[in-house]
């Protein structure tokens, strides 16, 4: 599903002598329906590592295959095209629009193509989704009347309306308490098997880390697989 072949990332300093290495050449796969997890310390890279698997970023040097393709040989309206439809992304914070509905929120990927559902198929998956979330009868109210969890939640939904094959997944515990953060996470791993959505997520809890079928470690800048028992 998606592949990372020696992929590095680097910015100039402010004074522009020399260059801060973020990502040392980085090898990393996940297949179709797999779920893994990157680890590592704040400010070891995990964040852009995420943004160059979901090409919303580009590396320096390497290259990054999503279903055998390189994108870096593809313009910039069909990896909008891949970013909408085929990867989904769950951030840590919602970025939910807070005028909008809960079902508008989640509806608003589809907007970008139309001819992919219609509206009365769009909202019937809507619905099903925030039903199996638990938020059905929430779809009328607005971000504000709901707790942080449930925000998140529905950021999830959101991510999924598309039914994407590879869903991204942020720190999507980190603002949220123990609780809501075991809730999320099993949310995330029942939608990787029941969805058949290959799961990539970013945190820096190691124990909910333990729940993915792999574990990645990053630290200053070097990805190491931790094998599982």
């Amino acid at each position: 599903m998606l592949e990372l072949i020696d992929v590095a990332k680097s910015y100039e300093s402010c004074g522009g002598a020399e260059k801060l290495a973020v990502l040392k050449g980085v090898n990393f796969n996940v297949g179709t329906g797999q779920s893994a997890a990157v680890v590592g310390p704040s400010g070891s890279g995990k964040s852009t590592l995420l943004n160059i698997m979901g090409a919303l970023d580009y590396p320096t040097s390497g290259t990054v295959l999503f279903e055998g393709q390189d994108l870096a040989g593809l313009g910039e309206d069909e990896l909008a095209r891949i970013r909408n439809k085929d990867i989904g992304f769950v951030f840590q914070l919602h970025h939910l629009l807070p005028q909008c509905t809960v079902m508008e929120n989640v509806l608003i990927p589809t907007l970008a193509d139309k001819q992919a559902y219609s509206s009365q198929e769009a909202a019937k998956r809507a619905a099903e989704l925030l039903e199996r979330v638990g938020l059905k009868e929430w779809s009328k109210h607005r971000p504000g009347e709901l707790s942080g969890g449930q925000r998140q939640r529905v950021a999830v939904v959101r991510a999924l309306i598309n039914r994407p094959k590879l869903l991204l997944a942020d720190e999507p515990t980190g603002s949220l308490d123990e609780a809501a953060a075991r809730n999320i996470f099993e949310l995330l791993i029942e939608l990787n098997h029941t969805e058949e959505v290959s799961l990539v997520v970013v945190t820096h809890s190691v124990k909910l880390a333990g729940r993915l079928e792999r574990i990645f470690s990053l630290d200053n800048g070097v990805l190491v697989d931790g094998k599982k028992d």
